[in-house]
């Protein structure tokens, strides 16, 4: 492998506007040694021919104020050619391509880490790994997880962290670029807040079916991320750090269960009418749509829990309905809606009055 060197040149022309370049008599004092005041340090070495076999012209480089600045980006291309070995030469072909391309668009050396890892794995040098790429071949390799999993990993990958984030290259990724994706996030959920507070249907109904997303989401979202960015960095080691396992957000906090009190339901029977008056004059006169107003009024809390007499109430209502005795069950005993659903004849003992919960059922993409 060429070792290349270093030397100096001279930007001043003579007198037919051709620069001095080596040959300027001020390069060197009277005694031999180099003029420090005087001149630029470059240096220079041979590459690898191109992958068609032509030979390929030197790396030059200069704007170095000391010989050691120039010998220690020299050797820093001495090292990445030295990632191929004797019987790599397409390697050290990608490597010389590597070198050309990121001087070009960036103007200084690719990482030495870098270069090593992608190597090791296989990769493709001159290509870069995106955000969106890596997070499919996480998915794929997913293989031994509940279907429940796959599926919240699929969505979080989906609806936020390929749109956000997909395009931005896996090495490159910072703790700023996933911050930055929660603050738009965020901004998403003010905008579905005040949309949904809106007296007009038409501008409801352009969120009719996106949820603000919940801190227990974010958090949810960012455990996604870093599991498959701890993946890259133990088995393909394409990352020295996992900037997600960093990134501080809000602590998750459950909703304030609130009790449906008399004044809470008085509250909430007046906002209700109101938007349904509001619909009425938005729509000169006609009825309002009851379902759209009872779903957008406010309540007091995500979590609002029955007083045993509306318990009672709706259970009397509730009476001829085939489900009666399911929903007896679950106002009685506390069961989740997948036990309840997935109740089987086996795990009930009418005799000993007793049931037995082992199993859910799960609700998949509707």
């Amino acid at each position: 492998m060429a070792e290349g060197s270093t030397f100096k040149r001279c930007s001043w022309r003579d007198d037919n506007g051709k620069e001095l370049g080596q040959k300027c008599p001020k390069l060197r004092r009277p005694s031999g040694g180099w003029n420090h005041r005087h001149g630029i340090w470059h240096y220079q070495i041979e590459l690898p021919p191109t992958p068609d076999g032509k030979r390929r012209g030197p790396l030059r480089r200069g704007g170095f104020t000391s010989q050691d600045d120039a010998e220690a980006e020299l050797a820093q291309v001495r090292a990445l050619l030295s990632l191929a070995g004797p019987r790599e030469p397409a390697t050290r072909t990608q490597i010389a391509d590597l070198i050309k391309r990121t001087l070009a668009e960036t103007k200084t050396l690719p990482n030495l880490e870098t270069v090593r890892r992608k190597i090791k794995t296989g990769l493709d040098l001159t290509q870069e790994i995106t955000i969106e790429q890596w997070l499919e071949e996480f998915l794929q390799r997913k293989r031994k997880i509940e279907e429940s999993t796959r599926r919240s990993y699929e969505g979080h990958i989906r609806l936020y962290l390929a749109p956000y984030l997909g395009q931005l290259a896996l090495d490159r990724l910072k703790v700023s670029d996933i911050a930055v994706m929660f603050e738009q996030i965020e901004e998403f959920n003010d905008t579905i807040a005040e949309r949904r507070a809106s007296p007009d249907p038409s501008v409801r109904a352009g969120v009719k079916y996106r949820r603000p997303v919940s801190i227990a989401t974010m958090h949810s979202i960012r455990a996604t991320l870093r599991h498959a960015l701890n993946m890259a960095i133990r088995q393909d080691r394409l990352l020295d750090f996992n900037p997600a396992a960093v990134l501080e957000l809000p602590a998750k906090a459950r909703p304030k269960a609130l009790v449906w009190t008399d004044d809470r339901v008085h509250d909430w029977q007046t906002a209700f009418h109101e938007r349904l008056r509001a619909q009425k004059q938005c729509r000169g006169g006609r009825r309002g749509d009851p379902i759209d107003a009872y779903t957008s009024t406010p309540r007091p809390s995500r979590v609002m829990v029955w007083t045993p007499a509306q318990t009672r109430l709706f259970l009397e209502e509730a009476q001829r309905h085939r489900l009666f005795a399911l929903y007896r069950l679950i106002a009685l005993r506390g069961l989740r809606r997948g036990e309840a659903c997935g109740l089987r004849w086996k795990e009930v003992n009418l005799d000993a009055h007793t049931i037995t919960i082992n199993w859910q059922l799960v609700q998949l993409a509707g």
